[in-house]
């Protein structure tokens, strides 16, 4: 059912002022004959002051004794400065030493140097304000002051002298003093990285360097009042097709990249949450950076054999230097039913029936009399007029939204937490009953924390939380039998329920209105927990520049649980009324009015994954730019819940992947990946693959022959890949490369035949070479911008999927097999277009966009081992997947001679009944 939806909005953003921050953060320092720098040093590691005084306003070199425990920086200092003549002044995370009884807030400035001279400046944020507080600090020393409220600052420096300029969120500032004397600062904010860079597969690519076919969409469009992402994704991105079956509460939609390429066990893509295989609906709309869809083989084939449906990429926001920044939405959404199926009210359902229905005389199955009470209403007991729908369902129902998150962050440590809840209903008319609920409603509730520690300036430690705590509310019949009864049910058969109370119910059939109010209810629990941890180390100092590595380990756990409260009370059918006007009933049935626990139902699984790699950047001569990732990644995935013994055997997976880059002067690329993975469900010596790709590009808008015509063509981009990717869910038994036995007949044996053998036979025969699906895909691709404001992307692709896992049906019985064999020997193709539109423009204060997208594909079966059918319309072969097949009706029999007169039909009640002529 689709919905239309209406919602209202509310957005606050609130930024606070960290003042609090010396009375928050606590140290704990035990210390002994060190010097006062050594102990300065000790606090900047736990925290993130910074000190500030000037050289000879107190001995660094004095050797001192601290022992404090979780106390804040007033009390540390204190103790460390006792019996001295220093005093200190804390502003925010900023610590300003000088001497006692002086007029200067860092202490009165020494005695000039000849060597020195007074800088003065002023430093600005990026829209020339003043900006107060900032840090001015002497490159490799302690000297340094802040900004007053105007901006401005002093100093004493040498023409040797580098001063660094810094404040919280913004980019710091480098300048050399030589021979000036003043200058004005106009600090950056630092710069949203996604703005510059696209995220590609484990790592990140500037956008201009991307030669994959790679689709970035902007948070804004998916931030909806919808329980689950998926829902939402319709339209927003060029190859991803999605569609919605159920607008129950609480339910997704399915989607695939470029359509479905295989009649595999698995069509879908990969779904990586922060590098990890996540679900995509377990993330908050408000919690999402950037989310990309990744479609041809360079972008995919480190997934190796992960990759061959195309990757989802979603990263998550992250704390930013700056002040804490408070964000709340509140939305509150009304969802409609589109359409509704109409159905006859009871006049039209007469009037057919009695065309169709005539007794042995010739005479209407119901008179004009019968029916002229079933219309007026004037005994609804025994002659009732139900419209089903409208009993059954309501018009509308309403959806709410809250979220909270709060970021930001100092130089050292960067935050972000974020809490949401959603509650959806149904459009279900439950009647209100003091015994129980039986409305259907959904409800989650969401929370996420991002941190970020620098342990030092090379080394970045992040740790991700998540919780998704989720629970449903419903009638206790099933809720697709709802739409079943309200249409097949006549309008004429029961009321919903008798005007003294009475249940009602027609003999061997079924009430919607008792089915929905007195049946029970069902609830339904789940709850995901993921967790992550990270070390990324950047090389750059150590042993080159651009080097990183990085390592994550990540654990996730799901429990779900379901409590079945059913009722089944006694049900009645007025057969007329006695001679007091009161109804006479039929009793259907024996029934109870108590509500048992009927079923609990439980199911768990619980992931472990691991990831290393090495990451490569490096410009050399502003010319030639070289990229790499050499990593190694290992999952195991467990059912907490097995349905059978192999079911409990772990699901396990590991790999390496490489990728090399190079460009030149930013114009002329080329890239190389591959994967080498494998999997547990595969015989031994065929458990891994490899899986590489090429791709090539030129960006032609970058060349110095094309730069007269820039202004108007700014971006023009060709690219190409071809390459093999694989998928391992394919289906079927697992460990189908072991033969096995079955127990089938058997023997009586005895004088009286009363023992009973069972027999053993050749069940399902090994195939060890079981491997995966291989899909080879090519694409080529053209971007192209226009006036700085119109940008447009095609990308044309063609994939050939190989090795679909299918049971071999051509071999004949004869040959003695008993049992069909699993085998790689399906195959299929897949081609077609997907294309982008966007377009900006900003004028004055507002800004204008506007996109569109445009995906087409045409699959095909190639090969499915099926013996080739009887009637040739009916193979599956050379059409595409799922292909509707279906008589072309030629119209309606208008008489009897035209009956007598056409060929025999397929069925009998084809001519006479439905008068449909095949």
């Amino acid at each position: 059912m689709k919905l239309a939806t209406v919602f209202l909005i509310i957005g606050i953003n609130v930024s606070l002022a960290n003042n609090t921050y010396s009375q928050s953060t606590m140290l704990s320092l035990k210390v002994n004959n060190k010097t006062v720098t050594e102990v300065f040093s000790e606090i900047e590691k736990q925290s993130e002051y910074v000190f500030f005084y000037y050289d000879g306003v107190l001995d660094v070199n004095r050797k001192v004794k601290v022992d404090v425990s979780n106390q804040t920086v007033d009390v540390v200092l204190k103790q460390l400065f006792a019996g001295t003549n220093n005093t200190f002044v804390i502003k925010d995370r900023q610590i300003f030493i000088s001497k006692k009884n002086s007029d200067s807030l860092v202490g009165p400035l020494p005695v000039k140097n000849q060597n020195r001279n007074t800088f003065r400046g002023k430093v600005l944020d990026e829209f020339g304000e003043p900006l107060p507080g900032a840090a001015i600090q002497v490159k490799g020393s302690t000297r340094g002051v802040t900004t007053d409220l105007d901006g401005s600052f002093e100093l004493e420096v040498s023409k040797s002298d580098r001063l660094i300029i810094s404040f919280l969120g913004m980019e710091d500032q480098e300048i050399v003093v030589g021979n000036q004397n003043d200058i004005v600062v106009k600090m950056k904010p630092k710069a949203d990285e996604l703005e510059e860079v696209t995220i590609v597969a484990f790592g990140k690519q500037k956008k201009e360097s991307v030669i994959g076919a790679i689709t970035t969409l902007s948070t804004d469009n998916i931030k909806m009042p919808v329980g689950k992402i998926s829902t939402s994704l319709a339209g927003q991105l060029a190859g991803l097709v999605v569609t919605q079956t159920s607008g129950e509460p609480g339910a997704g939609a399915n989607f695939w990249i470029r359509g479905i390429s295989t009649f595999g066990a698995n069509d879908r893509p990969l779904v990586l949450v922060d590098g990890i295989e996540r679900s995509l609906d377990l993330v908050d709309a408000e919690d999402i950076e950037s989310l990309s869809i990744l479609k041809d083989a360079t972008a995919t084939a480190v997934y190796g054999v992960r990759g061959a449906n195309g990757i989802v990429l979603i990263t998550t926001k992250r704390g930013k230097e700056g002040k804490p920044s408070i964000r709340a939405n509140v939305e509150y959404g009304l969802s409609t039913p589109t359409v509704m199926p109409k159905t006859a009210d009871a006049g039209q359902w007469i009037d057919y029936y009695n065309d169709i229905s005539l007794d042995a005389y010739g005479r209407p199955a119901y008179t004009p009399q019968q029916k002229e009470m079933f219309l007026n209403g004037t005994d609804p007991d025994l002659y009732p007029n139900v419209n089903w729908m409208k009993e059954i369902f309501k018009n509308m129902s309403n959806s709410q939204r809250v979220n909270l998150n709060i970021s930001g962050g100092g130089k050292r440590i960067r935050y972000y937490i974020s809490g949401s809840y959603y509650s959806e209903g149904g459009i279900f008319n439950v009647q209100k009953n003091s015994q129980y609920d039986a409305s259907l409603r959904y409800n989650k509730f969401s929370f996420r924390s991002n941190l970020d520690v620098d342990l030092s300036s090379s080394t970045v430690l992040n740790l991700n939380l998540s919780n998704q705590y989720e629970t449903k509310n419903r009638p206790g019949t099933g809720l697709g039998d709802f739409w079943i009864r309200c249409i097949d049910v006549p309008p004429i058969t029961m009321p919903t329920v008798y005007s003294d109370g009475t249940i009602s119910c027609y003999p061997a059939s079924n009430n919607p209105y008792n089915m929905l109010n007195n049946s029970g209810y069902s609830t339904d629990f789940w709850n995901n927990t993921q967790s992550l941890i990270g070390l990324t180390q950047d090389f750059s100092e150590l042993i080159t520049k651009g080097l990183k590595a990085n390592v994550k380990f990540a654990w996730d756990a799901y429990n779900g649980a379901t409590l079945d409260r059913k009722k089944s009370p006694a049900t009645f059918y007025a057969t007329g009324r006695d001679e007091e006007g009161n109804l006479i009933f039929h009793k259907n049935s024996d029934g109870s009015d108590y509500i048992d626990l009927t079923n609990k139902g439980y199911s768990g699984n619980r992931s472990w994954a691991l990831e290393a790699s090495l990451t490569y950047d490096r410009v050399f001569n502003d010319v030639h730019r070289v990229g790499g990732l050499f990593l190694y990644n290992m999952r195991e995935y467990n059912d907490n819940v097995p349905g059978s013994y192999i079911a409990a055997f772990a699901h396990k997976n590991q790999g390496i992947a490489a990728r090399a880059t190079y460009s030149f002067r930013d114009t002329y690329f080329i890239e190389g990946n591959f994967g080498y993975n494998g999997s547990e469900n595969f015989s031994p010596g065929h458990k891994f693959g490899f899986f590489p790709s090429i791709a090539a590009g030129y960006l032609i808008s970058n060349e110095n022959y094309f730069s007269g015509l820039n202004s108007v063509v700014d971006l023009l981009k060709i690219k190409g890949s071809y390459g093999l990717i694989g998928s391992d869910e394919i289906g079927g038994q697992r460990f189908a490369f072991n033969s096995e036995m079955s127990w089938t007949g058997g023997y009586q044996f005895g004088e009286m035949k009363e023992n009973w053998i069972s027999g053993i036979a050749t069940g399902r025969i090994g195939n060890p070479s079981i491997s995966w699906e291989t899909a080879k895909k090519l694409n080529v691709g053209l971007e192209m911008g226009f006036f700085n404001k119109l940008k447009a992307q095609i990308d044309f692709f063609h994939e050939k999927r190989e090795g679909i896992y299918i049971e071999q049906e051509s071999v004949p019985s004869v040959v003695g097999n008993n049992i069909r064999q699993w085998i790689n020997l399906g195959k299929m193709q897949n081609g077609g277009v997907d294309a982008s539109l966007e377009y900006t423009q900003n004028i004055n204060d507002f800004m204008i966009q506007g996109r569109a997208n445009f995906t087409f594909n045409r699959n095909k079966k190639l090969y499915d081992d099926k013996p080739t059918p009887v009637w040739a319309y009916r193979e599956d072969v050379g059409v595409p997947l799922y292909q509707q097949r279906g008589l072309v009706a030629m119209g309606l029999f208008e008489s009897e001679e035209e009956v007598n007169n056409s060929p025999r039909q397929l069925e009998e009640r084809n001519r006479v009944i439905l008068n449909i002529k095949i």
